[in-house]
């Protein structure tokens, strides 16, 4: 039971952190590599564990930049549609690309979180998750 309670405070606790960046993702966002990085020492990362995480941040942040860009231009392209007056199926296409690219970077935010649980020991992920409960509980006092 306490396993549940505090997962579901952490996703309403993430979900409140991260309002505007929702639009992006089919989901809401699991935001977890910002509180790696901040409470690495308190997490007990140790420099093998940080390289790995810097690395994969690196290698998946080219595709989210790629993903963001393309959003912005199909959501901005739908929106002159819907001004327009445009097809019903042509303005269907654009919004299944929207939708399908918004899948793509949910799979990518789920894989990142994969790859933490791979990385770190369950302690630290019980940790991670701890920390993050109690300093999102902080912002919303």
């Amino acid at each position: 039971m306490k396993r549940v309670v505090l997962s579901l405070m952490l996703l309403i606790g993430v979900s409140f952190s991260q309002e505007g960046l929702s639009k992006y993702y089919l989901v809401e966002r699991v935001f977890l590599m910002p509180f790696v990085f901040k409470y690495a020492d308190e997490i007990g990362l140790d420099n093998s564990q940080m390289e790995k995480i810097k690395n994969f941040v690196k290698e998946n942040e080219k595709e989210t930049e790629r993903n963001t860009k393309i959003l912005e231009y199909l959501n901005r392209k739908a929106k002159l549609m819907i001004l327009e007056g445009s097809d019903e199926k042509e303005l269907r296409e654009v919004l299944a690309d929207i939708a399908s690219v918004k899948m793509e970077m949910s799979l990518l935010n789920a894989r990142s979180v994969r790859f933490l649980r791979e990385t770190l020991t369950p302690e630290q992920f019980e940790k991670l998750k701890n920390i993050i409960v109690v300093r999102l509980f902080e912002l919303q006092q």
